[in-house]
């Protein structure tokens, strides 16, 4: 009923890719309007040790198959995805993060 960790990924503020999936039109539909993120927007992550920032880098449209948008990354980023466009399974729109200094 809200965004899911991947499994396996990074944690938030750690170093590699934090990857997050929610529904866009069901179960809380949380990532609604993913698509008006833009660069240089500010996503916050509220975990047990406090707020950590991340910055958006860039958006992508991939196909369901993709499965490299959950590969872990050298740097502190964070990758969060929904299927697009809202209500289809045909695509997945991918926003792209990097851990705010």
């Amino acid at each position: 009923n809200g965004p899911g960790h991947w499994s396996g990924t990074a944690m938030p503020g750690e170093i590699g890719n934090v990857v997050v999936a929610a529904h866009r039109t069901s179960h809380g539909a949380a990532f609604r309007s993913i698509d008006q993120l833009v660069a240089g927007d500010l996503v916050q992550f509220n975990t047990a040790t406090g707020i950590i920032d991340y910055a958006v880098t860039g958006t992508q449209i991939v196909t369901p198959d993709a499965i490299w948008i959950v590969n872990p990354t050298e740097n502190a980023t964070a990758t969060l995805f929904a299927c697009h466009p809202p209500g289809s399974v045909s695509h997945r729109i991918v926003v792209n993060l990097e851990l705010s200094e």
